[in-house]
């Protein structure tokens, strides 16, 4: 099976006769799709049989389905339109969280789920992956929440179900969903005669923020230096200010940044970005461990621009695995990884010194070499803000010459972005779960009275200062 598949195919009309699954995958590609993401399941080998015979699309194997979904998010948002391939239950219950994300966000993601032989159901048979009983309806209602359009394929209706449910998504940018049972896929149907009516368009502007007239900043510098052991050399410990004023020089035009919910996203917002550099994100839905998997797809949905990848090692942990996908399809970015022992954003809404705010403790530095040995990756762990200067220049030069780059940045627990702080400042709402707040409460809740609420925190008479 084909994985990688050049950009820019030129569409060519598909033979009088094709199948269902041939007839979707015509749609896809003429819709501006290259690369398909998911997880092989007995239900949707057909499917991918026939993704297989396609060289215009090439099949993205992900080591999760919610990897799957939000690598087909950040892909969409740069193409027009993603897609991914899940099979019947299990596999789809673990992208429905990504596709929730996408409908939230405004995001044309095409979930294809591969279900049971429509022969096989009238059996009666106990079929796996599914609920108890003959119901084989209770993941489409589910889906039904969280997308625009749904269609379960049958071969009588299926091409215009397939040109209905697709112009839905390309239409209102919002995610839509399509069963194909297992014995409907090869069945044959007449090829589409002419394009779709509406084609794809460009992302949402609100969900990709872009800044530009920024210089563009200092080419990289082939000869790196060895980092100067003196403690006074080294600059101090890293702090945020620090880290971001770093990663701002780092940064050229055309990159895309891509940051993680919680600190990440809350210090990259406040970066000036080159001209023509974009940073993505997920703020509205605030899914943590969106970064990497959304990092392949952006890799593969814009394939001329450098990306960079920032997430706390709370976030990273989440969505780990997808570097080895990432790695596997000869990618090189350069990825961020801000290690403070926890969850940053939520020591700061109250309770910093809990112990469900801390994870265990990784070896990031080891984490390339294991997944992906034979692409070379450079490896760096970094605590002061001249060993990231350093790091981040040696990353620039080896991101260049195509080898895959991972620096753990090493900061204080209680160290956040400046935004974040400013936020609690300023609120300046101490509060308690459950109780009413006091003045010595060691937390902060930052949300709005409505979300407050929905936590279970209620607060005082607030009277706004300066």
């Amino acid at each position: 099976m084909n994985t990688r598949a050049s950009q820019g195919t030129p569409f060519i009309p598909a033979p009088r006769i094709t199948t269902v699954a041939g007839y979707l995958l015509t749609r896809l590609a003429e819709a501006g799709l290259a690369s398909v993401f998911g997880v092989p399941g007995d239900y949707n080998l057909p499917i991918l049989d026939a993704l297989a015979g396609r060289p215009d699309l090439a099949w993205i194997g992900m080591a999760t389905e919610q990897g799957a979904g939000y690598a087909a998010d950040s892909y969409a948002r740069l193409r027009g339109v993603g897609a991914l391939v899940t099979t019947f239950g299990v596999g789809e219950l673990s992208a429905i969280n990504a596709i929730a994300g996408a409908y939230a966000e405004s995001v044309p993601v095409v979930h294809i789920v591969g279900t049971p032989a429509l022969t096989a159901r009238d059996d009666g048979v106990m079929l796996h992956h599914n609920l108890p009983g003959r119901d084989y309806g209770h993941f489409a209602r589910m889906a039904a929440e969280v997308t625009a359009a749904q269609a379960d394929l049958r071969s009588g209706t299926a091409p215009a179900e397939i040109d209905r449910v697709l112009g839905t998504a390309l239409r209102t940018s919002r995610p839509v969903y399509l069963t194909i049972p297992a014995d409907v896929a090869d069945i044959p149907v007449r090829a589409p005669a002419e394009r779709l009516p509406r084609a794809a368009q460009a992302p949402d502007p609100a969900v990709v923020a872009a800044f530009t007239d920024f210089p563009e900043p200092g080419a990289a510098r082939a000869d790196l230096p060895p980092i100067d052991a003196t403690p006074d050399a080294r600059g101090g410990p890293l702090d945020q200010r620090k880290l971001w004023a770093r990663v701002q020089d780092l940064l050229r035009p055309g990159d895309l940044l891509i940051a993680d919910q919680g600190t990440a996203f809350d210090g990259a917002s406040g970066l000036s970005l080159p001209d023509g550099a974009k940073l993505i994100g997920p703020p509205p839905w605030a899914s943590v461990g969106w970064t990497v998997p959304a990092g392949l797809g952006a890799s593969l949905g814009a394939p001329d621009r450098r990306v960079v990848l920032i997430a706390g090692d709370g976030a990273m942990r989440r969505t780990a695995a997808e570097l080895g996908t990432l790695l596997g399809q000869g990618l090189a970015p350069i990825v961020i990884v801000l290690s403070n022992g926890g969850y940053a954003t939520e020591r700061v809404i109250g309770h910093p010194d809990r112990g469900y705010h801390q994870i265990p403790a990784w070896d990031w530095t080891a984490l390339l070499a294991a997944m992906g040995p034979a692409t070379s990756p450079v490896a760096l762990r970094v605590g002061t803000s001249h060993e990231l200067a350093w790091a981040l220049n040696a990353a620039s030069y080896h991101a260049g010459a195509g080898r895959p780059v991972l620096i753990e940045a090493v900061l204080d627990s209680g160290e956040v972005p400046s935004l974040l702080q400013e936020l609690a400042q300023t609120l300046a709402i101490p509060a308690h779960r459950g109780e009413e707040a006091d003045a010595t409460a060691d937390g902060y809740w930052l949300g709005s009275a409505e979300e407050n609420a929905a936590v279970g925190i209620r607060l005082p008479k607030v009277t706004s200062g300066g």
